[in-house]
């Protein structure tokens, strides 16, 4: 009787362990893809703050030479 109580109590844990690992596995890789993800956006962002600066800068320029044309002389 003690044997068959040790061993039910074995195959329990045994069986929530394999549960709990294949919990944690799945969540780990549901994480993976999200950094992913985020990576990617932050990358796409970058991009684009960049590509906003350089037109920001033409439109500095432009700005600049439109005040300098129309200054008395």
């Amino acid at each position: 009787m003690e044997e068959q109580l040790r061993e039910f109590v074995l195959d329990s844990l045994s069986v929530n362990m394999e549960k709990m690992n294949e919990l944690v596995n799945s969540t780990t890789k549901k994480l993976a893809e999200r950094d992913k993800t985020l990576e990617d956006m932050v990358l796409a962002m970058n991009k684009e703050i960049e590509e906003f600066k350089g037109e920001l800068t033409i439109y500095k320029t432009a700005l600049n030479n439109e005040m300098l044309s129309s200054r008395p002389k």
